[in-house]
């Protein structure tokens, strides 16, 4: 295959596309420069779906700019890989870590929302090539950050008010104190250090993380955009397919908790409640300590933990501590109700004890007690081969079929998905792939013929569930997450079912009473 391109349409987008960015950008500007309020004032705190719909529905020309941008920076991207298409899926590392800069540069330029869905396949060696994951990796923390006079001034505008007169009765050495540290898509981290004590008279480093300008307008446009397709999708499946429609319902969620993740009050709260449930329980883990003294909606600042990224710690460290990550998660899913739903690699680090640190908790997804029970039985039913009460009860529990609806032609095909495409597909990534595709065409069975639905919070489990183990598989290509998983979601189930999961466990069949 020839290909005949000039070496500055990499890094050069088509002109076509930038002016059409350049037209969608003036348009968003425009809208904004001339409306009454600001946007931070006019749009709610808290997510409200028809609130922020009522707000864009209002402005037009910056919903049509943001599609046009989206589609400009899409696009081009999607053409170049598709021309080398054969040479990309080969051996061509090169081309793929080109092609991988691309992408990269399109998600960071595409802001906070498009970032987030990067950081998510970077730590996904199962979906794409070593080559494509170290470049996607650079996601967590490299970000270009806002000018330092910028971000300063929003530190100030939050912090320095009526009991400060500036930066240097925060933090000593003031401005000249505070060291950038990181950037990711909703803020920036700085490394300073405050005077703690009855009397001020000790010194501790802090970690300062100060929002972006702007965040508020721009990642409710796009949770806006993300909810019309949903609608879209929603209206499509109701046509076309059997499924219930459930996808305006999975957005709402997940939109609710990336919104929440916008009011670093609230993630200070979650620290706070997280710590506290997490040291009850003895778990071993450290959670940053909040000095809420110096945080508001814009800017928090906790305890300065040293360490490194658990994906970049050696080999044997990751092993070792990713059975302490999943109980982690799963204590947190299955015992405390609410769960750390953003473990990405830059938030969960190795400290100098050897002890797994988990950071960041603006993305936090509730469950009820009623789900907890349901998930709780639904894994051991699952691992101890107990595929007729996970269909017929378990599923309807959780909310995957209706209440009312006959299992019976459904769970051969059910039966064979999840022995073949999970439990049998083993840890090795080819043989895993290899496995999904000769289940293809019953899962599409499953999708069109029969009313399947997802409940809303489980997009977050998936994910939360996904990230641990896309670290794991980088540590320990024969990780086996549903393994992993059993010890403790067995335990979890003798403490609420009693002597029953005995049974469930035994390969008899029971279910979990």
């Amino acid at each position: 295959m020839i290909h005949i391109r000039q070496a500055s349409s990499r890094t050069k987008r088509p002109l076509i596309f930038a002016s059409v960015t350049s037209i969608g950008i003036s348009a968003y500007a425009l809208e904004q420069h001339t409306a009454k309020t600001p946007a931070s004032e006019a749009l709610p705190r808290q997510y409200d779906a028809d609130a922020i719909a009522s707000y864009w529905s209002k402005r037009p020309l910056s919903v049509f700019g943001r599609v046009i941008d989206i589609l400009s920076e899409s696009v081009p991207i999607a053409f170049r890989v598709a021309m080398d298409w054969d040479d990309a899926l080969g051996q061509d590392e090169e081309l793929q870590r080109r092609h991988a800069m691309d992408v990269k540069g399109a998600l960071t330029r595409l802001g906070p929302a498009f970032v987030k869905a990067g950081q998510q396949i970077s730590i996904r060696p199962d979906l794409v090539s070593p080559a494509v994951l170290k470049v996607l990796q650079t996601l967590c923390d490299a970000v270009e950050p806002v000018q330092n006079d910028v971000a300063m001034k929003i530190l100030r505008d939050e912090l320095v008010k009526d009991k400060f007169s500036d930066l240097d009765e925060i933090f000593v050495g003031g401005e000249d104190g505070l060291e950038l540290v990181a950037s990711a898509s909703l803020g920036q981290v700085y490394k300073g250090k405050i005077k703690v004590g009855e009397n001020e008279d000790q010194v501790t480093e802090v970690a300062i993380k100060v929002q972006r300008p702007d965040m508020v307008s721009r990642v409710s446009l796009d949770l806006f955009l993300l909810y019309k397709y949903a609608q879209f999708l929603d209206m499509f499946t109701s046509t076309f397919t059997k499924q219930s429609p459930y996808h305006v319902d999975l957005i709402k969620n997940f939109a609710a908790g990336s919104y929440t993740e916008l009011d670093y009050e609230r993630e200070a709260f979650n620290q706070i409640r997280f710590k506290d449930e997490l040291n009850d329980r003895k778990c071993l883990c450290v959670v940053p300590a909040v000095y809420q003294r110096f945080t508001t909606a814009r800017v928090i600042t906790t305890e300065w933990i040293n360490g490194v990224k658990l994906v970049d710690a050696p080999n044997h460290q990751i092993q070792a501590l990713i059975p302490v990550g999943v109980e982690l998660f799963l204590t947190q899913l299955l015992d405390i109700g609410a769960f750390h739903a953003d473990p990405h690699p830059g938030n969960l680090l190795v400290t100098e004890n050897n002890e797994l640190c988990l950071l960041d908790f603006g993305l936090i997804a509730e469950v009820d007690e009623k789900s907890q029970h349901a998930m709780t039985a639904a894994i051991v039913h699952l691992i101890s081969g107990d595929f007729e009460t996970l269909v017929s009860r378990d599923a309807k529990l959780l909310g995957f079929l209706p209440d009312d609806y006959d299992t019976q032609d459904l769970q051969p095909i059910l039966t064979k998905v999840l022995t073949e495409g999970l439990l049998n597909s083993g840890s090795n990534l080819r043989t895993r792939k290899r496995k999904l595709m000769e289940i293809s065409n019953e899962l599409n069975e499953i999708f069109f013929k029969y009313p399947f639905s997802v409940p809303p919070f489980f997009a977050l489990v998936t994910r939360g569930l996904g990230l641990l183990e896309g670290i794991a598989l980088a540590g320990d290509p024969n990780f086996d997450i549903f393994k992993a998983s059993y010890p403790y979601a067995r335990r979890r189930a003798m403490k609420l079912f009693g002597m029953n999961i005995l049974r469930a466990g035994s390969g008899t069949n029971k279910s979990i009473s």
